[in-house]
């Protein structure tokens, strides 16, 4: 159900179970993987700029980022995979028709926990993304021109992430019956979204303008 699940798991794989009719992977994981993407080519921009005597003063300083971006890519294919292991139940869920109102009951309690998880694994997602911000500015601005429009692109892929798993928070939150907790998720995903969406425009049309 998820990215990585086996040693053998090729993407194309991965591409044709995402389009398919099966509820998972979905939106969710999908925007994991934009992370996983983002952090993979931040990581590129790290291992072209290491090593070279032009950025020696930064080495260092990019050496601590690139073991960041292999923690972080690491962390989204797990997202993704644990996108697809709440969200399944859930989708489940969904078409269960309680027979009495003990099943009612029992159903709606369960339904309000998988919802909560539900949201819980993209809202990671956007917290994991907003971790990343501040080192692809970095490498924006330090890394090897060679790669600055990979820096780029990874920022893109990261708003990407961030916007995408917010659609995820916000569905599930809808259904959840606790309204004080939902309301207080969605605010911290809200925050998120605003500070990373700013962030990243900016350091996107910084790398655009310097391409031009």
């Amino acid at each position: 159900m998820g990215i990585m699940n086996t040693g053998s798991y090729k993407i194309d794989d991965y591409l044709k179970e995402l389009a398919s009719k099966s509820p998972v992977p979905g939106g969710g994981g999908a925007s994991a993987v934009a992370g996983a993407l983002s952090a993979a080519l931040s990581s590129m921009v790290c291992n072209l700029t290491v090593g070279k005597k032009s950025y020696i003063a930064v080495e260092d300083d990019v050496k601590k980022i690139l073991e960041g971006m292999n923690s972080h890519m690491e962390s989204f294919i797990k997202l993704s995979d644990k996108d697809a292991e709440v969200f399944y139940p859930l989708s489940q869920a969904y078409g269960f028709k309680p027979k009495d109102e003990i099943e009612r009951a029992e159903h709606e309690k369960n339904m309000e926990k998988l919802l909560y998880d539900a949201a819980m694994a993209p809202l990671e997602v956007m917290k994991e993304a907003g971790e990343m911000l501040s080192d692809i500015e970095f490498l924006a601005k330090n890394g090897s021109k060679l790669a600055v429009s990979d820096a780029g692109v990874a920022v893109s892929l990261l708003r990407s992430a961030v916007s995408g798993a917010m659609m995820n928070v916000v569905i599930n939150l809808k259904y959840m019956k606790d309204r004080k907790l939902a309301g207080e998720l969605l605010d911290e995903a809200s925050e998120l979204l605003e500070s990373t969406m700013e962030k990243s425009d900016i350091i996107y049309r910084t790398v655009l303008e310097v391409l031009l």
